[in-house]
């Protein structure tokens, strides 16, 4: 049958050759990119610049923590047990997860085949907190209680706060601890957050030091107050407790989203707030901004999701970050920065100074995210600091929305920041979510020229290092363009699980480009791949091209573009459908893709664009319409619909048709080859048009004056839409896609002997143009979605189909024998199997999720990208930075300076055991003087490397023991100590006053 088939198809050779042979085809894992399901929780560690993202859980598979460093670094943490990460914190070198299930899994970026040390606490777990200058984390339970864990010896530790609220709130049924918080500056203070209120807790004292109980008086507003509940007395539930960068304050946030500033001395409530209103805990009634243009209607604010107190270079320059807690008739709800300045001096301001303080804020902003999305979470990434809670002179904001989606702030001011500058493409991927998506093989050369010049924000995230790969210099690169739903298209090279010489992202922004900020979804991206143009449709019909060049207007100030628009309005730069659009250029963009033109047919969607490497674009539109684009021009050389080309087909051909006339026929497929039609004497280019209704149509692109034009030549029926059409030589059986080259030898009178392969979801067929009938071959139980001519050097070529039922099955050439058959269903979403991509060199692009996609080779060994060497995560030769310590005031009043190894004591106490280090170092000194003795060595040395572990052992021990002792002699003279210090202060006092009126009046008399 598939000798017939050769014959019928007028070909004389086998194509395939020893690539029928079935074992060839094994499938590799050749990259990953992407998040596998949605953001839960964002970690960040300024220390080693490494950006942490843990992962809810899917149907098939557990949550995930991915960690990205510069470049490519990118390594992927798998929990043990199927469940969502509920907490993440990065610290030093462990990655701490707490999973939806109440487990504990700590993971070393030190050593990826370890496995992470479990634990489970006794209880539902409801905060964690972590210190980079300590070794363990605390774990907030649901009953309210605090319990800590080891991360160094990785075990359970003794130390338990009991829940300190039950004393105060016996009846009530559950007082979970919502948050944990240490003092900025004094290791030894721990503030716990409980649902009805916060525990300032001394871990020295082992004793709660302060209470903390917001009420809201009868008559006081609150925050969003029921009129019912207007003259009674409420204690709003508390969300969230945090420190000023200082420690001065204590900030909570309440559940009818109040902020209330407490003096940490005292207890006294400083201001009572909303993002809106001031002192509400004051009785006034109402505030106007709660009450609606409806009488008697109140006006809901959203939940505080999450609330960041931050500080410039100088920690008492703060501000204070706010998710959520504006009302819900807020168009543009973003996040809240409210600029607090320079805090008031507590020894010299009043306590009305300090309030009006918080009051009035220096200034107040609302950061823009995407519209009719809430910030649910955001994470702040600090210049160097990891202290003060990672809110120390932060720079940028990553927002993460409802949807799942990112969005990144620079900090202060809010001006977006393209991902595509500072991210890990995974991470561009849901910046905001991709719409659809492109594959382009791109010439080698071509793609190392286009490295974008423009003003880029420093990087950030530039911790780890990647592990070496293989450089393939004489290959095409697979080229990714990714639509997104903000009307960016990035352009970044997949790579080919070798080293990737230029790994930057290009964006080119639609937004810019048209002028507006609404109606700016992508419907498909395409581009060259010699010349690098590029052509983006969107749905309200337009058609963007760009081209590769230098700005000329680089470093323009919006006068100048306001002046130029004016002169270019005056002037008319439009040309039919065609309009100007190299003015629309980003001014801080020097090199790199350029907007040539706006296309503006209004003929509805596009559905199809098609980039030839000899300056043609081809467009297919929702209503039938298909044209042609020559960027010599640029200009117009074909728009015709399809329904017309067949009555001109039916005009051409001698029999008589009984064809009904084709309704609502659309464009499927396009693509320009360079060949011989069927009766001609010499190759041209052709365009050929596959629909809706299994036509093939070609026209022929033809040199007329200074340009070209495009006639209509016939038709070739087939069964089926059409998903794809390869035009083949016929000698040869190389692809015959309108390169340059084969343009460059049209002139030289080279034929190219051609015909065409095309794929509907019915069959394939070969046939020569355009309208032989040749050779096909019909799919038996499963549509064909997508399919291509792949070509495996010295051995031959195939046809490449994805079936629906997740197969993909390999013809041979011409002769459509099935010569292989393998699954990818388990790796790909089946609704999306119709999006894969098979590329001529034999590789499959696919989404395994809504926002991860994946590359597999055809011909490999069986290999995943589990199996590829990881990337290097953890620097050991950047040490975290010193604590900030309590001030001498704070000192000589009598607060005691707690070190690390003072809270090791407390938390582990005496009996904790030597950390791994320690005991590496023991049994290193015993391999070295068993060596020693082996070799003959001094028998003193012998005996002193002996004596020097146990007494290093002794010594430890003791140290500790004596530790202790301070710490308990410490707490035993507290009181005396205290006592003695107020007479001093007292006695200091008596004599500065006594200086001070002598000297008043030996300045009055003398």
């Amino acid at each position: 049958m598939d000798f017939l088939r050769s014959k019928q198809a007028g070909i004389q050779h086998d194509f395939t050759g020893a690539l029928a042979a079935p074992d060839l085809f094994v499938l590799d894992e050749v990259e990953k990119y992407g998040i596998e399901s949605s953001i839960s929780v964002l970690a960040y560690d300024p220390v080693q610049s490494l950006l942490a993202v843990g992962t809810n859980e899917t149907a098939t598979t557990p949550g995930k923590v991915y960690v990205f460093g510069q470049k490519r670094v990118q390594v992927t943490f798998t929990l043990t047990r199927k469940s969502s990460v509920k907490f993440l914190k990065l610290c030093d070198s462990k990655i701490v997860v707490v999973d939806a299930k109440n487990e504990l899994s700590v993971f070393d970026m030190t050593d990826y085949e370890a496995q992470p040390a479990r634990y489970s606490p006794p209880g539902i777990v409801s905060a964690v907190l972590t210190d980079p200058s300590l070794d363990w984390v605390f774990i907030g339970l649901q009953n309210g209680e605090v319990v800590a864990y080891d991360l160094d010896r990785q075990l359970k530790s003794p130390f338990l706060v009991p829940n300190l609220w039950r004393e105060r709130s016996p009846k009530a049924r559950m007082l979970p601890v919502v948050s944990l918080a240490l003092h900025p500056r004094d290791l030894g203070t721990l503030l716990i957050g409980y649902l009805e209120g916060c525990v300032v807790f001394s871990l020295k004292q082992n004793a709660p030091t302060l209470y903390l109980q917001f009420e809201i008086p009868p008559g006081a507003p609150g925050a969003d107050p029921d009129r019912s509940m207007l003259n009674s007395m409420r204690r709003p539930r508390v969300c969230e407790a945090l420190w000023h960068p200082t420690g001065t304050f204590i900030c909570t946030t309440h559940e009818d989203s109040c902020l209330v500033i407490w003096d940490s001395r005292d207890g006294r409530i400083v201001q009572a707030r909303t993002l809106q209103d001031t002192n509400v805990n004051i009785p006034c009634g109402p505030k106007p901004s709660m009450l609606s243009e409806t009488e008697g209607t109140i006006i809901v604010r959203q939940p505080l999701f999450k609330v960041s107190w931050c500080s410039t270079t100088n920690p008492d320059d703060t501000s204070i970050l706010v998710a959520g807690g504006n009302l819900s008739v807020t168009p543009n709800k973003g996040l809240t920065l409210l600029d607090l300045g320079p805090t008031p001096n507590m020894l010299t301001s009043s306590v009305q100074f300090v309030s009006d303080h918080f009051a009035s804020p220096r200034r107040q902003r609302i950061l823009p995210t995407p519209a009719e999305l809430d910030v649910v979470d955001f994470c702040l990434l600090p210049r160097t600091s990891p202290h003060y809670a990672g809110g120390h002179d932060p720079i940028v904001v990553i927002a993460l929305l409802a949807s799942g989606e990112l969005a990144t702030l620079n900090f202060p001011d809010g001006q977006p920041i393209s991902p595509a500058s500072i991210f890990h493409p995974s991470l561009s991927l849901i910046h905001p979510r991709v719409t659809t998506a492109n594959l382009s093989p791109i010439n080698r050369q071509r793609w190392l020229g286009m490295v974008e010049n423009c003003d880029k924000p420093k990087e950030i995230i530039v911790g780890g290092v990647e592990h070496a790969k293989p450089l393939r210099r004489y290959e095409n690169r697979t080229v990714l363009q990714t639509a997104h739903l903000d009307g960016t298209v990035r352009i970044w090279d997949l790579g080919l699980a070798d080293e990737i010489e230029n790994e930057k992202i290009m964006e080119v922004d639609l937004g810019q480009v048209l002028e507006r900020g609404v109606d700016l979804k992508i419907e498909r991206v395409a581009m060259a791949g010699s010349t690098g143009e590029l052509a983006v449709g969107m749905e309200t019909g337009e058609v963007v091209l760009f081209r590769w060049g230098k700005n000329k207007g680089y470093g323009r100030t919006r006068e100048d573009e306001s002046l130029q628009a004016m002169s270019r309005t005056e002037s008319g730069s439009a040309t039919g459908a065609i309009r100007d659009a190299k003015s629309k250029t980003d001014s801080t963009l020097k090199e790199g893709l350029l907007p040539l033109c706006v296309l503006e047919q209004h003929c509805g969607s596009v559905l199809h664009l098609a980039c030839s490497d000899v300056g043609f674009v081809a467009i297919a539109y929702q209503t039938g319409h298909v044209c042609v684009v020559d960027l010599r021009g640029p200009a117009v050389i074909f728009h015709q619909s399809l329904s017309s080309l067949t009555k001109e087909a039916k005009r051409s051909s001698f029999r008589k048709s009984h064809e009904k006339p084709m309704e609502g026929e659309k464009a499927t497929c396009l693509e320009f080859g360079v060949l011989t039609l069927e009766g001609d004497e010499f190759s041209s280019i052709a365009l050929f048009v596959g629909t809706s209704h299994g036509r093939i149509a070609t026209f022929k692109l033809l040199p007329q004056g200074p340009g070209f034009v495009c006639n209509f030549v016939n038709v070739t029926h087939m069964e089926g839409p059409v998903i794809k059409i390869i035009p083949l030589n016929s000698d040869s059986g190389k692809r015959a896609y309108a390169t340059q080259q084969a343009v460059a030898n049209l002139r030289d009178g080279i034929k190219v002997p051609g015909v065409l392969l095309g794929v509907t979801k019915s069959e394939a067929r070969i046939f020569r143009p355009p309208t032989a009938k040749g050779a096909h071959r019909g799919w038996e139980d499963f549509d064909c979605l997508s399919a291509n001519v792949v070509e495996l050097e010295t051995h031959g070529v195939c046809l490449s189909c994805v079936m629906s039922n997740g197969v993909v099955k390999s013809y041979s050439l011409p002769g459509l024998k099935e010569i292989s058959e393998v699954k990818i269903g388990q790796w790909f979403e089946k609704n999306r199997l119709a999006d894969i991509i098979v590329t001529g060199a034999g590789y499959i692009f696919g989404w395994t999720s809504e926002s991860e996609c994946l590359l597999l080779h055809m011909w490999g060994k069986g290999d995943t990208c589990a199996d590829a060497p990881k990337d290097t995560l953890y620097n050991p030769d950047t040490p975290v930075p010193a604590r900030p310590t309590i001030s001498n005031f704070q000192w000589i009043s009598g607060t005691q300076y707690v070190t690390a190894e003072d809270v090791d004591l407390l938390i582990g106490g005496p009996e904790r055991p030597m950390s791994r280090k320690m005991i590496e170092q023991m049994r290193a000194e015993k391999r070295q003087a068993a060596i020693d003795a082996r070799t003959g060595g001094p028998a003193a040395a012998g005996a002193s490397n002996q004596d020097g572990v146990f007494a290093n052992m002794a010594k430890q021990i003791q140290e500790r023991t004596e530790r202790l002792n301070i710490v308990g002699d410490s707490m035993d003279r507290l009181g005396e100590s205290s006592a003695n210090f107020a007479e001093d202060v007292s006695k200091y006092v008596n004599q500065q006053k006594r200086k001070a009126l002598l000297g008043g009046l030996t300045g009055k008399w003398f």
